[in-house]
């Protein structure tokens, strides 16, 4: 393996295990307090995780059938990846105007 591959490699290995930390934590948070917040942040994470994984998969298929083929493996990739940031960001914000809303009201009184 060349330099390239190994970084790229490396990058794989950090980004993957980033991507677990995630789903950890959210799944401890679930675990805690469920609500449609928590569902949504380990959904966009598990989805996420699916994503990358389904990822180098996809690819790996794509490459077979051409170049043409594996841009259309990174734009579905991509929309794919997006959706799931998405559903993690929304249970983020909710979970962030809810919980600390009626933390900062307590702190006043």
């Amino acid at each position: 393996m060349d330099n390239i591959q190994t970084q790229f490699a490396i990058a794989g290995i950090i980004n993957g295990l980033v991507q677990f930390i995630i789903l950890v934590a959210s799944i401890i948070i679930l675990v805690k307090k469920k609500s449609i917040a928590t569902v949504l942040l380990c959904v966009g994470s598990l989805l996420n995780i699916i994503g990358f994984v389904g990822g180098y998969i996809y690819n790996a298929i794509a490459a077979q059938n051409g170049t043409e083929a594996i841009l259309n493996a990174q734009v579905t990739l991509h929309f794919f990846n997006a959706f799931s940031i998405f559903i993690f960001g929304v249970g983020l914000l909710l979970l962030a105007l809810n919980h600390f809303v009626k933390q900062s009201t307590d702190r006043l009184i």
